[in-house]
């Protein structure tokens, strides 16, 4: 076993707290110089940020500048063309709706049950698409339970 002098045990301390001081150090200069970089990279972005805004607006400024010289040149802007859809021709479809309901005379049928039955009604109008039906004599209306509860028929 060795036995340590006081005086040697004191000199091994001083040695070991100046090198974890000068450890201790080291440690913050990296600290420092990394949030220093950091700092200056987010300055750096900051303004690159800035400077794409100003851009931006500036472009968008244009874009409106162009718009305005497009329609006082008396033509829209080419983004506000929307093509029509072709209009459809539903007097085929009546004709089998008429023939569809001749072979199911005296049974009532609401619009929604004839939508169901031929879904290319889907979005038409039920009671104008029929009317032709019913002014012809063909259909007959049944608004016994009111108007929003119409039903349509062939007599028997």
């Amino acid at each position: 076993m060795q036995t340590v002098s006081k005086h040697h045990r004191k000199s091994v301390s001083l040695n070991d707290n100046a090198l974890a001081r000068k450890a201790l150090e080291a440690i913050e200069q990296i600290d420092r110089e990394a949030t220093e970089k950091k700092l200056a990279q987010l300055q750096s972005l900051e303004a690159a940020k800035s400077t794409i805004h100003d851009r931006i607006k500036e472009l968008n400024h244009q874009l409106t500048q162009i718009d305005e010289a497009i329609k006082s040149i008396g033509s829209s802007p080419a983004t506000a063309r929307k093509e029509k859809r072709p209009r459809r021709s539903l007097v085929e479809v009546r004709e089998r709706v008429g023939r569809w309901m001749q072979g199911r005379k005296g049974q009532k049928f609401k619009a929604g049950d004839l939508v169901r039955e031929f879904p290319e009604l889907e979005g038409v109008v039920v009671s104008v698409f029929l009317k032709p039906l019913v002014e012809g004599g063909t259909l007959s209306v049944d608004t016994s339970e009111g108007i929003r509860r119409t039903k349509y028929f062939v007599p028997a």
